[in-house]
């Protein structure tokens, strides 16, 4: 606006707070000639250089075709541009923009974005500023720079406690550890106690039908349908198909197992603290095994076996495994390689395949078989058949 204009607005004082801020800025020019070329007996050569007198530095983040723009227009009206910047420096306005506008509040009293400056030229017309004193503007500089890092204020002593309460419980973890190593060391030592005694194939979980890929609630348990009937009876009625549609034989077979009781959910099928189990990776075992070991303080049910068996195949394959696994023979390994070499994994930077959909068909449970190692041995390899 004109300064006429602002003579004109209502509460206008000679203090002068609405004026644009280069009229009070710029120094190598005499205040009355500022006022001369901002009044109305001077508006022809403000029109024609509406920027003239001003020194002007554009931030280097600015795009280059951004920079052009702004250079190109400024200098049209009258504008000298600066290479550089420092604290202290004689430049009427920087041109800035996102977050590197924190780089000069405090330091710079007219921080203009690149479109002020298109505006200007355009329209013939300095645009409106909007100006604060130097203290206030480090006060927002400090400011902005406190919800950039995402703490500021109250949220920094949160912080903090946070992070003390976080370091106290894993205090309180470690030192249960240690009671718990020296616990086990103690009985251990103690060659008069009997030894842990290890799982054998034949016990652990040796009755269990399920498929990894369903829900551990759906797990059942094989159940000998003989057991109460006279054992000099014929039972091949009972498989029988008179039909040969296959329907007796199904029905048979869903007699023979039942759903898992409360009681052998929470049986404590493995007493020792940790368990190590290999899983089988793919449809056709040309990967070895993937090791993952699991540890608890009161040992492990036979739900939280299941638990951890389920758990493990819902996950996305690793980097690592895909990176073999795209070059095994399955067709659900072709399956991984048209996922790894699409465009969608490209824009998202990482494939989403899950262990369960290498598998296949594989992916009835059979049994634990322990491996053979020292007589603690804790360690089971998963069998599962398609």
């Amino acid at each position: 606006m004109h300064l006429d204009d602002f003579r004109l607005l209502p509460g206008y004082t000679n203090a002068g707070n609405c004026l644009p801020a280069k009229i009070h800025e710029i120094k190598h020019t005499h205040h009355a000639e500022e006022l001369r070329r901002f009044s109305g007996r001077e508006s022809n050569r403000s029109l024609d250089s509406t920027l003239s007198g001003c020194s002007i530095y554009v931030d280097p983040s600015i795009s280059s075709e951004l920079q052009n723009k702004v250079v190109e227009a400024a200098s049209r009206e009258g504008a000298s541009f600066v290479e550089q910047w420092f604290v202290g420096c004689n430049v009427s306005h920087v041109v800035t923009e996102g977050t590197s506008i924190q780089r000069y509040l405090g330091y710079s009293s007219n921080l203009i974005t690149p479109l002020w400056i298109l505006k200007t030229a355009k329209e013939k017309q300095v645009q409106r500023l909007v100006n604060m004193s130097v203290d206030l503007a480090r006060q927002v500089g400090l400011m902005l720079e406190d919800v950039h890092n995402g703490i500021s204020g109250k949220e920094a002593v949160k912080q903090k406690v946070l992070d003390e309460v976080g370091y106290k419980e894993r205090q309180q973890i470690v030192n249960s550890a240690k009671n718990g190593v020296r616990s086990r060391r103690g009985r251990r030592m103690q060659t008069c106690q009997t030894p842990i005694r290890p799982i054998t194939p034949n016990n652990l979980l040796d009755s269990i039908c399920w498929s990894i890929s369903e829900a551990t609630s759906t797990a059942s348990i094989y159940t000998d349908s003989f057991s109460a009937e006279d054992p000099n009876e014929n039972h091949t009625s009972i498989f029988f198909d008179a039909k040969g549609d296959g329907k007796d034989a199904d029905a048979s077979f869903s007699n023979s197992t039942r759903p898992l009781t409360e009681s052998e959910k929470s049986e404590l099928i493995f007493k020792n603290h940790f368990l190590t189990i290999l899983f089988p990776i793919d449809r056709f075992s040309e990967i070895g095994p993937s090791t993952r070991t699991f540890f608890s303080h009161n040992g492990f049910t036979c739900l939280q076996v299941l638990d951890h068996i389920h758990a493990f195949y819902q996950e996305n394959m690793p980097s690592h495994e895909i990176e073999v696994a795209i070059h095994t023979d399955s067709r659900h390994a072709d399956r991984l390689r048209s996922v790894y070499s699409s465009k969608e994994t490209a824009e998202r930077g990482y494939v989403m395949f899950k262990r369960i959909e290498f598998l296949g068909s594989r992916t009835s449970f059979e049994m634990l078989k322990r491996v053979s190692g020292d007589n603690n041995s804790n360690v089971y390899e998963l069998l599962l058949r398609a």
